[in-house]
């Protein structure tokens, strides 16, 4: 008799978790998904918020699977591509919004996977990072002139196109116009820090790229918990720490650019001190942020209020955050937050 009681009584939970779930189910048509590549594609075309692109991707994935969301790619490529020979589109976007599509893939190929967030950014991340220097250097070696080559042309028609549309408009500051006439007339100004310094910033961008997809899809993992059983939460990424022993390349990178700055190394020693710099100063921008959003949270900035404190201090502070990543390794900011950080804040 109490079997029995007991099995209904496991039955009655079962059904309750059962239409508990069916209730946390979003509503999945098509109308959704044309409202999310909608968004990839505003994204895509707005450089400043570039980095967003993928998200929508990841959700789609997530919500609608593979065939769908990759047809929508394929629609949103070929719309692009009209829209540009109309001129209606940048033509920016077209690299912008494949990529998308491939960061959105691969986010959500490793929630899938049940992949910690942070070993996912960085497999993805020196994944796509290989590919593209790949592809840099088979485009460099199959140019007589390789990159510089093909770049100082392009940098100065861009820069005399700007210089001949903002010399006959009214209130261009003259120090604008005296920088665009140097580059035109010296386009290496800008060649040479690409030259240098581009593999380091490729690098940021493409971990930056897939940090923020990862971060900005665990904030919306009530959409897609329902379908997905994924174990790690906003806080697991927000919790990263370099190990202790990285932080002594990132100091001979620093002494490399010091004393370049002061005469005592040639050229190479900046090139490569500031590469070193950029590379492994992006985790220690993970870390600082890391520490900074635990202390809004200590100090209860939640929502909208905390959505702004984040995003200026992001652009605004990103060096003080890297900063603060490094600090961390010797302090552990994190112990001073006696307070418990419960999850209740919103981006």
């Amino acid at each position: 008799m109490s079997d029995n009681k007991n099995t209904n009584s496991e039955s009655k939970d079962f059904l309750n978790d059962q239409e508990l779930r069916s209730l946390m189910i979003p509503e999945l048509n098509m109308s959704k998904l044309a409202f999310l590549g909608l968004l990839a594609f505003l994204f895509a075309s707005l450089e400043p918020f570039a980095l967003f692109a993928s998200i929508p991707f990841t959700i789609s994935f997530l919500l609608y699977g593979k065939m769908k969301t990759f047809m929508m790619g394929i629609i949103g490529v070929a719309l692009a591509i009209l829209l540009v020979q109309v001129k209606v589109y940048q033509g920016s976007a077209l690299g912008t919004f494949p990529l998308a599509v491939i960061y959105g893939y691969l986010i959500s190929a490793g929630i899938m996977r049940k992949d910690h967030p942070a070993k996912a950014i960085f497999i993805n991340g020196a994944s796509i990072f290989a590919v593209m220097m790949t592809l840099i250097l088979t485009f460099n070696f199959s140019l007589e002139e390789g990159v510089r080559g093909f770049l100082a042309p392009y940098v100065q028609k861009t820069a005399t196109q700007y210089y001949n549309s903002l010399e006959k408009a009214a209130g261009v500051p003259g120090e604008q116009l005296r920088q665009l006439k140097d580059v035109m007339e010296n386009p290496s100004l800008v060649v040479d820090p690409i030259m240098n310094y581009g593999t380091g910033f490729i690098f940021v961008g493409v971990l930056l790229s897939f940090w923020v997809g990862t971060f900005v899809a665990l904030r919306m993992a009530p959409l897609w918990k329902p379908f997905h059983d994924y174990e790690y939460d906003i806080k697991t990424l927000t919790g990263f720490q370099m190990p202790f022993q990285v932080v002594w390349p990132l100091i001979f990178g620093l002494v490399l650019a010091v004393g370049h700055a002061y005469g005592f190394v040639g050229d190479w020693a900046e090139v490569l001190g500031y590469n070193t710099l950029l590379i492994l100063g992006i985790f220690y921008f993970f870390q600082g942020f890391g520490v900074f959003s635990e202390l809004l949270t200590y100090w209860q900035f939640f929502g909208f209020l905390r959505s702004m404190v984040i995003f200026f201090a992001v652009i605004m502070a990103y060096q003080i955050l890297a900063l603060v990543g490094v600090l961390d390794t010797w302090v552990n900011f994190r112990r001073f937050f006696n307070k418990k950080n419960d999850e209740g804040d919103t981006l």
